[in-house]
């Protein structure tokens, strides 16, 4: 299961900002526990509408058919594999640098008990997983007009 990290900035002290400043370098994180440990985490961002749920992940790099989906007992996982494109020839040349991440990802998020699993999308298009996940026709709520007597 995803976890949400809560950071709350601390504030820079207004007598000595360089103080602060240092204070708030070492006491927020920079990098996340995923980046850390080397593995790759695509970031992703859910929303809702009136009649979805929609989550959209970032995968840049990654072929469509590197991409599998699937819902068991309400967990939604989304898993995939992002190749590595260097090769085993003697390199020509020297990295200095490198941020790019590779390798298997998997992430699964609890669905709530309003999602129709039985009509879920998803759509792929330049690096960016789409999938919406319908409401249950009971969970879109019902408006009541109130009658006058």
């Amino acid at each position: 299961m995803s976890t949400l990290i809560r950071r709350t900035p601390s504030p820079i002290s207004t007598d000595d900002p360089f103080t602060g400043l240092v204070r708030r370098m070492f006491n927020e994180p920079i990098f996340t526990p995923a980046m850390m440990s080397g593995t790759w985490v695509p970031a992703v961002e859910v929303s809702e509408t009136n009649e979805a749920m929609l989550l959209t992940a970032e995968l840049p790099g990654i072929e469509e058919k590197a991409i599998k989906i699937s819902i068991d007992n309400n967990v939604l996982t989304i898993a995939g594999e992002k190749e590595e494109e260097r090769s085993d020839a003697p390199p020509a040349k020297n990295y200095y640098l490198t941020e790019r991440f590779c390798g298997a990802f998997q992430r699964s998020f609890a669905l709530p008990r309003t999602v129709d699993t039985e009509r879920v999308e998803a759509e792929f298009e330049k690096g960016i997983l789409k999938i919406t996940l319908p409401k249950l026709p009971q969970a879109k709520g019902k408006v009541i007009e109130v009658q006058a007597k």
